[in-house]
């Protein structure tokens, strides 16, 4: 949810964002996960969470996804209208990347096509919950960004 949040931000408070980094996020507005997330929101409460990712997770992962707030969640993934107007607003310097073999890819990828300020790259043969759970191979490309970002004056 961290990526509808973020162009959320880029919609209602972009002067507030000097740079944004999102991780399998694509901008259409449809969820990823939709009504098989609420469903085992409602069955199996906030300990359901972990086991949704289909990858195994660190044992501190697990417990904090476990101790999320249920009805927090559930209105998060409301669909939404999507967020592809604000894609050609969003100046500021922008990372995006994903799992190639994320169901969500191919929307990812049109959805960097419309931003002015982006750099993008792919994690070859990662699902979703994949990509964003290899550090070592993300945070390189991160700290690169960041540090050129931080070498520009503020738009």
């Amino acid at each position: 949810m961290g990526g509808r949040i973020g162009f959320m931000m880029a919609r209602y408070a972009q002067d507030r964002i000097r740079s944004l980094i999102l991780g399998g996020a694509s901008a259409n507005g449809t969820s990823r996960i939709g009504d098989g997330f609420r469903k085992a929101l409602r069955t199996g409460g906030a300990a359901a969470i972990p086991g949704m990712w289909g990858a195994t997770l660190p044992p501190a992962l697990a417990t904090r996804l476990a101790r999320n707030d249920v009805a927090a969640l559930d209105a998060c993934r409301t669909d939404s209208l999507g967020f592809s107007d604000v894609l050609p607003t969003m100046t500021m310097p922008c990372l995006v990347y994903a799992g190639s073999a994320d169901p969500i890819y191919p929307m990812v990828e049109e959805t960097v096509a419309e931003m002015p300020n982006v750099t993008f790259f792919a994690l070859p043969g990662l699902g979703h919950s994949e990509a964003l759970l290899r550090s070592e191979l993300v945070l390189p490309r991160v700290i690169e960004f960041l540090d050129s970002v931080n070498r520009k004056p503020p738009n």
